[in-house]
């Protein structure tokens, strides 16, 4: 997809699909952004908040890290079974993804897909 400068803008679990031969797939494209090059950003935003990257959340041009980093937050969700980031309201949501860092993963997750999860976030 970004060898192809695609954004999803919306990668999430609910996003994500498992066929029977156990491959994940990416689905519902409905707001993905096909950028020109590889130098091209976006300015807009219409993802998930739960998902939203640091510079989406500041309002500033964003790229494929931040696809990188929705999915780094999918994996944390499905591997924790809760969100990295998680607030009643909008704004302290913002305020989380932009000045905290994650809850730490459970001492079970394999350090592996801990170390995975981080680089990501």
């Amino acid at each position: 997809m970004h060898s192809k400068n695609i954004l999803h803008r919306d990668i999430k679990s609910q996003n994500m699909f498992l066929t029977k031969d156990d491959i994940v797939k990416l689905g519902d494209f409905g707001i993905s952004k096909a950028l020109g090059t590889q130098s091209d950003f976006a300015k807009t935003y219409c993802g998930t908040p739960y998902f939203m990257s640091p510079e989406v959340c500041r309002g500033e041009i964003y790229n494929q890290k931040s696809d990188i980093w929705a999915l780094g937050c999918a994996i944390y969700e499905l591997a924790a079974l809760k969100k990295p980031f998680d607030s009643t309201n909008i704004p302290g949501l913002i305020k989380m993804i932009c000045e905290k860092e994650p809850v730490p993963l459970p001492d079970h997750i394999d350090p592996k897909i801990k170390m995975l999860i981080y680089s990501m976030l």
